[in-house]
């Protein structure tokens, strides 16, 4: 291998490495991670936790009576007077729109 081909793979193998290190987080680990603490691991918090007002993922009716726009829009600002912070710092609005999705198919009818 010569110098300049040399010079090129170390090129192409540090580019992989900075598109996968820029590769948005899958929805499920940011879920596990970031939303599972209080809404429970399959979209259903605890009993005590849904006393408190936390979001049951997994309700139809919730599901039918909330936009993507407002859920979204939740996750950016988080909700004033609530447990829901905000995650606009640590989530990409890439990852937002993908949680979104999470979310959607945690309150889809079993098949």
């Amino acid at each position: 291998m010569t110098w300049s081909h040399a010079r090129l793979a170390l090129a192409v193998a540090a580019s992989l490495l900075l598109a996968a290190g820029a590769r948005a987080e899958s929805p499920d680990k940011i879920f596990a991670r970031s939303c599972s603490p209080c809404h429970g691991k399959d979209g259903h918090p605890s009993p005590l936790f849904e006393k408190q007002g936390v979001k049951n993922f997994t309700d139809p009716a919730w599901q039918k009576g909330i936009t993507d726009a407002q859920i979204e829009k939740t996750i950016h600002e988080g909700k004033q007077g609530t447990m829901m912070a905000s995650f606009d710092k640590q989530l990409s609005a890439p990852e937002i729109k993908a949680l979104v999705g999470y979310l959607r198919k945690l309150g889809a009818p079993p098949k």
